[in-house]
């Protein structure tokens, strides 16, 4: 079982009585004082309170994470001090728990979109290397190197990163960290700065630790990346000679004591990355922690090159995984994913086999690592997966455990029907998924099922058996509909940004669509003693076919509708894009594509024009929309969210705060 030589559990407690403590003080505070941005801080928190106790959190990925001009390598990390200095305030200020990233592990060359990742091993671009300049962390980094790292970075400055040189800089400073961890260990006595002594000394023993604990799990990942990649010039084992292909597959020993005796340096190097990594991700999980802000991590479906590589017999040989034709993409999708072998998930007498072991480790070490959550990515990628061989068009391609009539996976059909169906189709989460989270430090109700797009029905009664939350995206779901262990969110890392998708609902021939979601979000923002009347005459107010001469006015207030969308829901957790928070149309990833995803950023100064009526105000109309005993209790914050709302407008000039 996959061991790390520091869990975050701890930080678990320490995080909820903060909450708490923050709830507590919010609640004693007086709401009648004049307006400030600390009075406004506490009515966000108290009417987050009174709404149930809703858990109100961001959705940023690291790479979109903010950096100073002279700290911006040209990609973000939440866990890098500058970013931590300017989102922790951020987050405290507007009520935000949480942080929902995006996979954390290491990346292969050429593709920034971390939901191809290696699971197992931190990507070096978490690590804030200017700690590494710093005496108290051993000087491992010369501060020319780092500052020229960032004065060369092309894109410092801009709302777009550079994957390319963030990587290539990171890469140019661990090797020198390396070599410089070496040279002072073997020469303790010429470093004169006591400080900086120690912090070798103490390094020296975390690595001895280090290793010991995780070289097992690591060293093949070593090997790929360090020996064989450089070796034959290209990432992917395919293309490699055959000896080296199947060096895991059966496990050659004498071969790889051999690459190992050949190649121990560079073996130990990657090993001491991953902790300066996992130690850099530590103290930012920390620092978020004292601040009672957790990280929510993000379990991908794929498993990468390098897991497929050391773990072949784990998965199918034939097949893919992809996305089935559907009317918006009739040629499917070509993920090209590796596949679970449905034999190797259990063995007979009910143990975990060779991939129920390898899926295990991996969502336990997702969960420790994480303890605001897991979002399962691609759900029925678990549950009843779609594959191919060649083609998702193909006669042979169909559902891995539902097609029974297709001769080359009907082995694998698990009959539909019966009273246990819905059990075996959830085996994977309920043996494996739901008791590695556990391990982890996780309960069900902190697991995000990805359940987005095309999923059967057999599939989708398996997670909601098991009491697991899906993802309601208002874009395309009714928000009253969601259940209380739900997600909500205005929309994905995947969907186009809120606003632009108003305007497109507001398009020249888009009025039915947008009236008739404009109706949905008047319902779901109306006071519960609203009678249909009332419900009506606010709904003329904005639709687009009475109104289309005051576009601006209409899709403005029916943004602010949908915020309170979010808060009169059932659902308990909602989260909130980055994008569609600020109000930007700028589009973090385009499915399908590639060029330009997975680089928009946040700019350092963001907050002076960030107006957060739509945040407030949204709070502000759940209140209003509770029964009438309730909104008297609470007729002072509802002002009070009223006046902070209108005062943070003007402060930034929006001209498009209208009440809804």
């Amino acid at each position: 079982m996959l061991v790390r030589p520091v869990t975050m559990n701890s930080y678990k407690g320490s995080v909820s009585f903060l909450g708490a403590e923050k709830k507590q003080q919010s609640k004693n505070k007086p709401v009648s004082e004049p307006f400030s941005e600390q009075r406004m801080a506490r009515d966000i928190d108290q009417a987050l309170e009174a709404l149930g106790n809703k858990k109100l959190q961001i959705i940023m990925h690291n790479a979109s994470a903010p950096s100073k001009a002279n700290s911006d390598i040209g990609r973000g990390s939440l866990y890098s001090n500058s970013s931590k200095e300017i989102l922790i305030p951020f987050f405290d200020k507007y009520g935000i728990s949480g942080v929902q990233n995006a996979p954390e592990g290491m990346l292969p060359k050429g593709d920034s979109s971390p939901y191809v990742s290696n699971s197992f091993v931190y990507d070096p671009l978490l690590c804030d290397i200017e700690d590494l300049t710093k005496p108290e962390n051993g000087a491992l980094l010369s501060k020319t190197v780092y500052d020229v790292i960032v004065q060369t970075n092309p894109s410092r400055g801009k709302d777009k990163g550079d994957y390319q040189h963030a990587r290539d800089g990171v890469g140019v400073a661990m090797s020198a960290a390396w070599d410089t961890f070496k040279e002072k260990s073997a020469n303790l006595e010429a470093i004169s700065n006591p400080v900086e002594k120690d912090a070798i000394v103490s390094l020296n023993k975390q690595f001895v630790d280090y290793k010991l604990q995780n070289g097992d799990m690591l060293e093949p990942y070593a090997i790929y990346y360090n020996v064989l990649t450089p070796k034959y010039n290209n990432d992917y084992y395919m293309n490699w000679p055959k000896e080296a292909r199947d060096l895991y597959n059966p496990k050659n020993e004498s071969l790889i004591a051999q690459i190992r005796s050949e190649n121990q340096d560079e073996i130990d190097k990657f090993i001491f990355v991953d902790m300066l990594t996992k130690n850099s991700r530590d103290k930012g999980i920390a620092e978020f922690a004292k601040n009672g802000i957790r990280t929510l991590g993000d379990n991908p479906v794929a498993f990468s090159n390098p897991e497929v590589w050391a773990n072949k017999g784990a998965f199918l040989q034939d097949y893919k995984m992809g996305c089935p034709p559907d009317g918006g993409n009739p040629n499917g999708q070509a993920w090209g994913f590796a596949v679970l072998n449905p034999a190797k998930l259990f063995n007979k007498d009910g143990s975990l086999g060779q991939a129920g072991e390898l899926l295990y480790e991996k969502c336990e070490k997702l969960a420790r690592d994480n303890q605001g959550g897991i979002r399962i990515d691609h759900v029925v990628g678990l549950i009843d997966p779609f594959v191919y061989k060649n083609s998702p068009v193909e006669f042979t391609a169909g559902r891995l455990y539902s097609s029974e009539h297709n001769p080359d996976l009907k082995q694998f059909a698990i009959p539909r029907g019966r009273g246990d169906s819905a059990e075996k189709f959830g085996a994977i989460l309920e043996k494996i998924v739901i008791p590695a989270c556990k391990e982890g430090g996780l309960d069900k109700e902190d697991i995000i099922c990805e359940d987005l797009g095309s999923m059967p029905d057999h599939a989708r009664a398996a997670f909601k058996r098991l009491g697991l939350g899906g993802m309601n995206v208002t874009q395309w779901y009714n928000g009253a509909k969601a259940k209380p262990y739900d997600t909500i969110m205005l929309g994905s890392h995947d969907t186009a940004p809120f606003v632009s998708y108003a305007d497109s609902l507001y398009g020249p021939y888009g009025q039915d669509d947008f009236n008739h979601k404009l109706w949905t979000a008047v319902e779901n923002s109306s006071p519960k003693t609203a009678s249909k009347d009332q419900k009506q005459a606010k709904f003329d107010k904005y639709r687009f076919d009475y109104n289309r001469h005051q576009p601006d006015k209409n899709k403005q207030a029916f943004v602010q509708m949908k915020f309170t969308e979010l808060f009169t829901s059932p659902a308990q957790r909602v989260q909130i894009f980055w994008t569609d928070l600020l109000g930007s149309n700028a589009r973090y990833n385009v499915p399908g594509t590639t060029e330009g995803n997975w680089s928009l950023r946040l700019s350092s100064d963001f907050e002076q024009n960030f107006d957060p009526s739509n945040l407030i105000k949204g709070l502000e109309g759940a209140l209003k929309a509770q029964d009438p005993k309730f909104v008297s209790e609470h007729k002072e914050l509802i002002a009070n969210l009223h006046e902070d709302a209108d005062k943070m407008a003007q402060k930034t000039g929006s001209k498009l705060n209208f009440d809804a």
